[in-house]
Formats: structure tokens, C-alpha cells, sequence
């Protein structure tokens, strides 16, 4: 951006074009979370960077946004009649607006008028005696129209009023409370539900239908980020085996917003392979995805798939012969591995090389998705398998 010259007791220094045309027009201006907002009295309004996305997928790009933490919820969304203005915290990658046909502008919204915190409503509401008010949970995860909560052990015996307290100010048709980890096998949550008849849902993220019972069935909100790369990833043509599909996690977003030509997404759990069956059908990808139910060790054939997805953890190396069995060559395996913390440099590309024998593993990318327990990592490396030359 052009500087401006403005003179000083010091001599001349330069300000952004920006900031001139602001002061020209008696607009003040202040940098607040490393970007310039912009107030201008006369219409009470600030003037931030926004999205600028069509009315139809507003919505959808609002929740990743959101999740990204890149919206400005200290201004008002604008409705710009076909359109939506979303404000902006700073600017999101080029290929997030792409997906989405939105454009970065730079415009006024109006200061969000002040609404009452849900858990300051849920506090005041709460049938448990007045002591216990500061233990109600300020944090859940909402699933569609259920809610997910961890209650400190002060509030045993309370499960029924708060259930229902948070069901009522949260819109929520079942509170589920968490009472363990994830385990066995089928990766299933320990959930005891506190209100509500039915834990059935249906959530949506990135425009993506998941349905499934939130009681019987895991949601990992830690993997949003694994989900949305899944939907930018390009793999026009190509034949790809999701091993662990679950309900459609990554095999969704790769069906919706990209152009395989098939995706075969296994399960072994007969419970999530029923709710992948419906997911299919409810984001319209059935010509794309063939569900399978059954243990993917057991699959037929050899090098039929340009891409391998293994989307697990704790055990997932032991499924390793089986994506090399798969593969094409040059083929793409998404490996998904738990590892502590100083192994994550050697051990996953080890089992790798291990498992690709004479062929060759070109690593792609490496990441941590998130912290899977105390001194473990689950990460993700994608790797390029080739016949050794």
C-alpha cells in the first residue's frame, strides 16, 4: 500500500493511504488484533475487512470462519441483499474463500448490541443450591441439537435439574454427559445422557451432513481442521479407500467438494456403517461413495487405489500391509498414527518404510493434529509410495 507524506516536528514521515483518506474525513482509527479498525462517529459504525459470500452458503462459511476463530463477533453480520457480509478478525487463506465463491471487502458494520451470556441464564435459572452455581460447566460441544457436557463431581446428584436447565436455554432436544474416554475397537464415547429421549442428531460443518447418535457414536471436534483439508483436497479422477470411515468423517467432504471417481469408505462397526449409508444419501454423493461393511484387512485386489485413507489411532500401523496391498503405485496414503512426543520425528515414517518394503516413501507432509493425552500427539503424515527405480 502507498504511504502518504504528513509533516512533523521531526520532518516528513509517511502514514498508509488509508490512514490519510480516515483522518481527511474525521474517521479516528486505532490497530486492535494486529489489523486497523476504523470508527466512524458520525454513524457509529466500524470499518473492517469482511467476507463477502452469497446468501446460500453464508451460513456454512460462517461456522468454518468461526471455527477458525477469524470472525469479529464484537460487529454485526451485514445483509447485503443477495449477499452476506461476514466481518473479519484478518483474512482467511485464498483457498477457504475460493471454496466458498466469497471476496474480501472493506466496509462498516455496526457494534453487535449486547446479549446476555447462556451461561449467566443458565446459572441464574439452575434448580442446585447457590454454592454449586459456579460449578456449572461454562464450556460444551454442540452437536447438531445435542449438547455435550463434563460436570465436575460437585454436582453429582444434580444431574437432572442441570440437564434440564441447559437443555431449555440451549435449545437442545438431549444433554449428554461425558463419563469417560473414547475406547475399544468401534471407538466408542462413554456418555450417559441427562435430559432429553432421544441422542439422535444431525450436525453440520462445511456444508457436510453428518448424521448419527451422539450417545453410541464419537465426534471428534479436534479433527475440524483434518475435515476441512479432506474438502480442499484434489483427487479429480482418482479411486480412493477411506480403511476407517466411521460415518463418513473424511470420506464426505472429499465426495462433496472435490471429483473422485469413487470413494470405497469401509467400516467395521455396524452401527456407524448404517449412519454412513444415510450420510451418503443425505449429502447426495451415492454415485461417488460405496459404503462397506466389514473388516478392511479383508478387502480384495491389488493396486486399486490412488489414494489411502487411515483416518485412526493407537493401532493403525497394524493396517499398513493391507494400504501397501491397495496402493498404486505412486499412490497417496493418509496415515494417521498416536505417538509421544519424541518419537513423532522417526517412528510413524518408520513403520512406513517398513511396511512399503523395497518401494519408496516420499513424504508430503507431516502435521500434529492435536494433543491426544498427556506427552502423545495424534499426527497425520501424507507420503508418496513408488517402485524403487
Amino acid at each position: 500500500m502507498k504511504e502518504a507524506p504528513r509533516a512533523t516536528a521531526r520532518g516528513t514521515v509517511f502514514i498508509s493511504c488509508w490512514e490519510a483518506r480516515y483522518r481527511l474525513y474525521g474517521f479516528r482509527s486505532r490497530p486492535l488484533n494486529g489489523r486497523r479498525r476504523v470508527i466512524n462517529p458520525a454513524i457509529d459504525a466500524i470499518v473492517v475487512l469482511g467476507a463477502k459470500v452469497g446468501r446460500a452458503l453464508a451460513e456454512d462459511l460462517r461456522q468454518v470462519l468461526s471455527s477458525l476463530g477469524l470472525v469479529d463477533k464484537t460487529v454485526a453480520i451485514v445483509d447485503d441483499h443477495d449477499h452476506i457480509v461476514i466481518p473479519l478478525l484478518r483474512r482467511p487463506d485464498s483457498s477457504t474463500l475460493s471454496q466458498y465463491g466469497a471476496v474480501i471487502v472493506e466496509r462498516s458494520f455496526e457494534p453487535r448490541k449486547h446479549r446476555v451470556d447462556p451461561i449467566d441464564r443458565i446459572r441464574a435459572a439452575a434448580e442446585v443450591p447457590e454454592s454449586l452455581r459456579q460449578h456449572l460447566p461454562d464450556k460444551w460441544e454442540r452437536l447438531g441439537d445435542v449438547i455435550v457436557i463434563r460436570l465436575p463431581e460437585q454436582l453429582d446428584g444434580f444431574e437432572g435439574p442441570v440437564g434440564s436447565v441447559y437443555g431449555s436455554v440451549l435449545g437442545a432436544k438431549a444433554i449428554l454427559k461425558e463419563t469417560g474416554g473414547i475406547t475399544g475397537d468401534f471407538r466408542t464415547p462413554a456418555m450417559k445422557r441427562i435430559f432429553g429421549n432421544d441422542s439422535v442428531t444431525t450436525h453440520k460443518e462445511n456444508g457436510i451432513l453428518y448424521r448419527f447418535d451422539a450417545e453410541k457414536i464419537m465426534f471428534s471436534s479436534g479433527n475440524e481442521e483434518e475435515r476441512l483439508r479432506m474438502a480442499g483436497l484434489e483427487c479429480g479422477g482418482e479411486t480412493v479407500i477411506d480403511m476407517f470411515a466411521g460415518i463418513g468423517y473424511f470420506s464426505l467432504p472429499l465426495a462433496v467438494y472435490q471429483k473422485p471417481a469413487r470413494v470405497i469408505s469401509c467400516e467395521l462397526n455396524p452401527v456407524s456403517h448404517s449412519y454412513l449409508v444415510e450420510n451418503v444419501s443425505l449429502n447426495k454423493v451415492e454415485h461417488i461413495v460405496s459404503p462397506v461393511l466389514g473388516d478392511n484387512r479383508d478387502m480384495r485386489g491389488e493396486s486399486i487405489a490412488d489414494r489411502i485413507i487411515m483416518g485412526y489411532v493407537k493401532t493403525t500401523h497394524e493396517f499398513l500391509p493391507t494400504a501397501m496391498r491397495l496402493l498404486k503405485d505412486g499412490g497417496v496414503i493418509h496415515y494417521h498414527e498416536t505417538c509421544p512426543t519424541e518419537l513423532q520425528s522417526s517412528r510413524p515414517l518408520e513403520r512406513l518404510a517398513s511396511a512399503a518394503g523395497d518401494r519408496k516413501v516420499d513424504v508430503l507432509r507431516m502435521k500434529e493434529i492435536k494433543s491426544y493425552a498427556p506427552g502423545v500427539g495424534h499426527v497425520v503424515i501424507d507420503a508418496r509410495v513408488l517402485r524403487s527405480s
